[in-house]
């Protein structure tokens, strides 16, 4: 008997659980207002994050690892925001071949910190579009 009313207990909560998924809200119904009240307040905070980023200093330093490789640093108004030691995106602890791959990538960072990403994240694809990576 406690077997039969266990299994129907876990089936009920399974259940419950794969059915929400997958499921919008309708335009009209209060989750969707919910969701669209999110989706602005992001907004709103990521243009007043990059109207902040604006008026800061934001500078870069290129940084030898080792391995005779490169990183970076980000500093924000003087005080480190990004240690970066290996190639973003990518599996391992491999830095960059050239100071200039280093160079071109905590450019990219800045301009997303700029944008008022926080933290900015780098994607594999931009690693290629800019040269730094092949595969």
């Amino acid at each position: 008997m406690k077997t039969i009313y266990l299994v129907a207990l876990i089936t009920c909560f399974l259940t419950s659980i794969g059915c929400g998924q997958g499921v919008k809200p309708k335009p009209d119904s209060p989750m969707s207002s919910v969701s669209d009240s999110l989706r602005e307040a992001m907004i709103l905070q990521k243009k007043q994050l990059a109207d902040q980023m604006a008026k800061a200093q934001i500078e870069y330093f290129i940084i030898n690892v080792p391995e005779n490789q490169f990183g970076y640093y980000i500093m924000i108004d003087g005080k480190m925001y990004i240690e970066q030691k290996s190639i973003p995106a990518v599996q391992g602890n491999n830095g960059f071949a050239t100071k200039e791959d280093a160079e071109k990538i905590a450019k990219l960072a800045i301009e997303k910190i700029k944008q008022g990403e926080m933290p900015p994240t780098i994607s594999v694809e931009e690693l290629k579009e800019q040269g730094v990576i092949n595969n």
